[in-house]
């Protein structure tokens, strides 16, 4: 189920997949919002989509941080790098998006909806400052996570078509890889 020093684990494998489609759909849920007709059912959807994965997404950023990145023999270690800080960055992206979407909903004054049913309230009066900034933030974080995820595909598909390791099928499958050794922990 864990990691090991030569492959990912079921839980990685299943987080890396699940948080994957839920970004992806919560990036395409929060670009559809301005100047939709139904602007406020999707900015909702929206929020309570975030809200309703937040706890997984904070335990998946935990789960990377504790666990390292296996190491697939025969990568450079300049290709190790930076793949590692590629994801690294990508956590931090997400991360602040985790904080600054909750911070704008609230600096706006509005309670963040679970699916039409519970709210959660503010901590704090409406601000406009902070509602600008928070904007701001999760903005250019969904931005930068965009690209560095088109990175993240495009290193993956590197590995797949014109490399002979298994950087790729590890995502897939937690089956035994030879060779592999973790220098991160």
């Amino acid at each position: 189920m864990a990691d090991t020093e030569d492959r990912y684990g079921w839980l990685s494998i299943v987080l890396h997949w699940l948080i994957a489609a839920l970004v992806i759909t919560l990036w395409i849920l929060g670009k559809s919002i301005d100047g939709a007709d139904d602007e406020d059912a999707r900015r909702a959807l929206h929020m309570s989509v975030a809200m309703t994965a937040w706890l997984l997404i904070a335990f998946r950023i935990a789960w990377r941080l504790r666990e390292g990145h296996p190491r697939v023999a025969g990568v450079s270690d300049l290709t190790h790098r930076i793949a590692k800080v590629n994801h690294y960055l990508m956590l931090i992206s997400v991360s602040l998006m985790l904080l600054s979407g909750p911070l704008m909903a609230w600096a706006n004054g509005a309670a963040i909806p679970l699916f039409g049913g519970v709210t959660v309230p503010g901590p704090f009066p409406p601000s406009d400052a902070i509602r600008d900034v928070a904007r701001g933030i999760h903005g250019i974080s969904a931005n930068v996570l965009l690209l560095l995820v088109v990175l993240h595909i495009g290193g993956a598909l590197k590995h797949l078509m014109f490399h002979a390791d298994d950087v790729f099928a590890r995502m897939l499958w937690p089956g035994r890889h030879d060779g592999v050794q973790d220098d991160t922990r």
